[in-house]
């Protein structure tokens, strides 16, 4: 847009438009078609249990078609009026230049006419010249009127972009997209949501990618307030369900999904979505840059140069490949066996990219199981151990379903969430200090605040620590008492803060505590100081671990005790038993700690 009056073809403005109704028609026709389909298949005897969310998708993309068909003629329409203001300036601008080279050319005789006269010596002349200075000053007038004709030109096309820009950006044209950034940095809380939850689909996904927007709803600090939000996106299904959920819902998982997969009190199938399709899309960027690097170290080579920096990266990008590559086959359910676990759903509750990548993946429906338990694991657990701890999350829940007899009674999350002390075993003294798990206890604490926020119910909930974890969720429940645990399992406890004084510190219904027959839990709790759970003067129950020693009698045959400090360690006749390998006296013990308590 310009000042010059003259500037601007309406023509090619008009055609611009025209496209724009040719759009909108098009649309409008397709949003037709979508929704007597929809009407089809509602009718229809499709009796598959989408059927209800897929006719409501359907019906909502028509309905988005439609709005969007409304926004480009809106925007058509302001090119149009735009196109024609503009070509009213430009006969008016061409009069006004037409009377300005006229009165430009009147005043270029007159002076000449005016000069010529000076040197006359006729009687007249005189007479003549006080003609020709009337006509001066009368064209001077009429100079300075066309100038300022010309300037009222100048006001009038200013106020016609001025115009024409402020109504394409209005929300008519671009929906959501009439507020700015700057407005929506500023936004409360509340203000935010309410913004966004006023949102239709198509703004929604016109969105995607806006990192300031992303970034600001990972902000948002009450989880009730996003379980209220996510619930009244999804309308009449409420929070929803993998099968039954808003398009609304769908936008904001396609949108934000790195935000969206961990945002507590957003419900668990809409996290596992976002999750999964974020996590595909960083092994898939991993994987480009490790040809990338092997490329390029190719190259280097070739050359005759040694590329060392190029290789530290090769290794460091083969670790995070090697994990994400790890978390993803815990994401399928890759240690489940079919035949126990082929109607369980597996869930992945978060799933954030950083140093380490971090994630936890429930084994049960975490959105329905009246029974839930998280497994923190401790020392050196990482993404690349998602397998390996899956199989004592399984385990653990196999167990619970022979009590229950009804799989979908609970759910176990596998919580690597946090960034966990190296093994001492690599010189690393990480373990022996609190650090790392105070700021895993305030992310134990947030998830398990957004758990109870995104059910609002009372699901029993319980916290099974194994190791350096043990310190993690006694720190956590100790800070945050209200959680509603029930029971706190600590297995080989790498020790519980002395500031913890007792068990009743912790706010749990029930703790227990027990060490197998290793070295490594007692050591840990030497040197760092810290005090054993299983010692009297804490108040915790005795958590059996030792052979034929289940609280209760055993359910089925004979048990093992624990013989080595890892969660799992047993796979052949000769190897030890960790705290949840199968048929242990600590596993058994451990379920019915988190359904039947004593």
């Amino acid at each position: 847009m310009s000042a010059d009056p003259t500037a601007g073809d309406p023509q090619s403005i008009r055609s611009v438009a025209q496209r724009l109704q040719q759009r909108s028609s098009k649309i409008r026709t397709a949003s037709s078609q979508v929704h007597r389909q929809a009407e089809v298949v509602s009718d229809g005897e499709w009796k598959a249990k989408n059927k209800a969310s897929f006719v409501s998708a359907a019906a909502e993309v028509g309905a988005g078609g439609e709005r969007i068909a409304g926004h480009i003629d809106q925007a058509a329409t302001v090119l149009i009026s735009y196109a024609t203001r503009i070509e009213q300036i430009q006969t008016e601008a061409q009069t006004i230049k037409a009377a300005q080279s006229r009165n430009h050319q009147d005043l270029t005789s007159n002076a000449r006419a005016v000069d010529k006269l000076q040197k006359s010596d006729a009687d007249d002349a005189p007479a003549k010249m006080l003609g020709l200075s009337a006509e001066a000053a009368g064209l001077q007038v009429s100079k300075v009127a066309l100038e300022q004709s010309w300037q009222d030109l100048v006001a009038r096309r200013k106020a016609a972009d001025a115009e024409t820009a402020s109504k394409l950006g209005e929300s008519e044209v671009i929906g959501a997209f009439a507020t700015s950034a700057a407005t929506i940095a500023g936004m409360t809380d509340a203000q935010l949501l309410a913004f966004l939850g006023g949102l239709k689909p198509e703004e929604i996904a016109a969105f995607a990618g806006d990192k300031a927007l992303a970034d600001r709803l990972g902000k948002v600090s009450d989880p009730k307030a996003v379980a209220k939000w996510w619930s009244d996106l999804g309308g009449d299904d409420g929070k929803g369900s993998e099968g039954a959920h808003s398009a609304a819902q769908d936008a904001f998982i396609a949108a934000f999904p790195a935000v969206i997969g961990n945002l507590n009190g957003v419900a668990y199938w809409a996290r596992d979505a976002a999750n999964r399709a974020e996590l595909k899309r960083q092994k898939k960027a991993s994987d480009g840059r490790l040809r990338a690097l092997k490329k390029s170290i190719e190259d280097a080579v070739s050359a005759g140069l040694r590329p060392y920096d190029l290789a530290q990266q090769l290794v460091e990008e083969q670790l995070l490949n090697d994990q994400l590559k790890n978390f993803a086959s815990a994401a399928r359910g890759s240690q489940l066996p079919n035949e126990t676990f082929s109607d369980t759903p597996v869930q992945v509750v978060s799933f954030r990219m950083g140093e380490p990548p971090l994630g936890a993946i429930s084994v049960g429906n975490l959105d329905t199981a009246p029974n839930v338990s998280y497994v923190v694991p401790g020392m050196g657990t990482t993404l690349g151990d998602a397998t390996v701890l899956q199989r004592g999350v399984r385990n653990l829940k196999e167990v619970q379903d022979h009590v229950t007899g009804d799989p979908s009674e609970t759910a176990v999350v596998e919580w690597i969430n946090y960034d966990t002390p190296k093994n001492f075993g690599t010189g690393s003294r990480e373990v022996f200090s609190d650090d790392k798990a105070d700021a895993g206890a305030k992310q134990l604490v947030s998830d398990l605040v957004g758990f109870r926020a995104s059910r609002n119910d009372s699901a029993v909930l319980n916290l099974v620590g194994h190791s350096y974890g043990t310190t993690t969720t006694a720190i956590a429940m100790a800070t945050q008492p209200d959680l509603g645990i029930q029971s706190s399992v600590n297995l080989g406890s790498a020790g519980i803060p002395s500031w913890i004084h007792d068990a009743g510190n912790l706010g749990a219904e029930h703790v227990y505590a027990g060490t197998g027959d290793e070295w490594v839990a007692p050591g840990g709790r030497l040197v760092s100081g810290r005090t054993d759970p299983s010692a009297p003067a804490f108040g915790a129950e005795d958590l059996p671990t030792d052979a034929d020693s289940v609280h209760g009698g055993n359910i089925d045959g004979p048990t093992y005790g624990v013989t080595v400090h890892d969660p799992v360690k047993h796979k052949s006749d000769s190897d030890p038993f960790g705290y949840l390998d199968p048929d242990t006296s600590a596993l058994i013990n451990t379920a019915k700690a988190t359904l039947d308590p004593w």
